[in-house]
């Protein structure tokens, strides 16, 4: 095995530890999310269950296929890691201190790390010639800018009139937080991935190919979190406005929908 694949798989069997124990403690133990509020502490259970069972199977299995160089398994660990990374850089800077929060900062760190080695790797490849002459880059990079376009609106939506008025988001206050991090993460970069990976399959350049997959992968496994998120609420009897969910299923329904569009094409 090649010095670079050794240190991925480490770095992966490590993480797949540390999340499992994490989501085990989030799903199984009370004392997890006791100082959060209680739709935020049961959206964390929800997601910890997402992550335990399907999550952590789906990233041992991406591995597998990407050690043995499938080309499906590539984008499928990229998208799995860089969700990951996502959802706990909100546990490390979202829930409030508990037992968990050094596991919450070293998964951050590792699947950073982990993600950084694996899209180094991944961008040596020549990804473009993985392809058909006719794949479907204009429906692809059009849903990616729409997506991105969409959720600016609905995220500047709560931001601007709050700051205009002098006031904090309802999402900030009915949660306890100082600041929305799902905010910082989309505005800082998940929405400017969007479009960036968009524009560059546009123009045929060989990292659009690598990273819009990846991102629609990670979309779909975010919004199978998201709907762990809703029935766990709604087992709680916890009313939220799950617009966003429903928005996030259609989004999720179109984006497998192109990914297997897309991963036809494979040669």
């Amino acid at each position: 095995m090649e010095p670079t694949k050794k240190i991925i798989t480490v770095l992966t069997y490590i993480l797949l530890a540390m999340m499992a124990y994490a989501s085990y403690q989030g799903v199984f133990n009370p004392v997890t999310f006791a100082r959060d509020s209680q739709s935020f502490g049961t959206q964390g259970i929800g997601q910890d269950f997402v992550n335990l069972f399907i999550v952590a199977p789906v990233l041992l299995v991406s591995l597998y296929l990407y050690l043995h160089e499938n080309k499906i398994g590539f984008f499928l660990f990229g998208g799995t890691v860089l969700y990951i990374l996502y959802s706990y850089i909100i546990y490390a800077f979202g829930v409030h201190f508990n037992h968990l929060f050094l596991f919450y900062s070293l998964i951050v760190g590792s699947s950073l790390f982990l993600f950084i080695m694996f899209m180094a790797d991944f961008s040596k490849k020549a990804v473009i010639e993985w392809f058909e002459a006719k794949i479907p880059v204009k429906t692809m990079s059009t849903y990616m800018i729409v997506t991105a376009i969409m959720f600016y609106c609905i995220w500047l939506g709560e931001i601007i009139p709050a700051l205009i008025s002098g006031t904090t988001p309802k999402t900030i206050t009915d949660n306890n937080l100082l600041v929305n991090p799902v905010h910082v993460l989309d505005l800082a970069f998940s929405l400017p991935a969007l479009i960036v990976s968009a524009v560059l399959l546009l123009k045929k350049h060989n990292l659009g190919y690598i990273f819009a997959p990846v991102l629609l992968v990670f979309i779909v496994i975010l919004t199978i979190a998201l709907s762990g998120m809703a029935v766990a609420l709604t087992l709680q009897n916890i009313s939220e406005n799950f617009y966003l969910v429903y928005i996030f299923s259609v989004l999720s329904l179109l984006c497998v929908i192109i990914l297997v569009l897309f991963f036809r094409k494979i040669k």
